[in-house]
């Protein structure tokens, strides 16, 4: 069973992402846009190729964002959240709880 994306922005962008750099790459993203910035180059090779159709070098973070948004699915809704990049759910972030020590 899948659920829809119903979650508010800071689920997808953490406070000043994606305008400051945001917080870089994280064992446990609390962000969608964070966690997409923390997928080991592997899997973002194998995503690019899979799914966008492209050399990973041409793969914008944006255009992932795009597609989650459009697929706009996930496994579950408590943390970790694992949100599917591609309708088939082959592949897939995830994005954990904020930590206490983030405010």
């Amino acid at each position: 069973m899948s659920f829809s994306l119903c979650f508010s922005p800071e689920f997808f962008f953490a406070e000043s992402e994606p305008y400051d750099g945001g917080y870089g790459q994280q064992e446990e993203p609390w962000s969608v846009w964070m966690a997409i910035h923390s997928m080991s180059e592997k899997d973002w090779g194998r995503m690019a190729e899979e799914v966008f159709d492209i050399e990973p070098e041409f793969l914008t973070p944006e255009a992932v964002l795009d597609k989650i948004r459009k697929t706009d699915s996930c496994r579950d809704l408590t943390s970790p959240v694992e949100v599917y990049i591609d309708e088939a759910g082959w592949h897939s972030v995830l994005v954990y709880d904020k930590p206490e020590d983030e405010d």
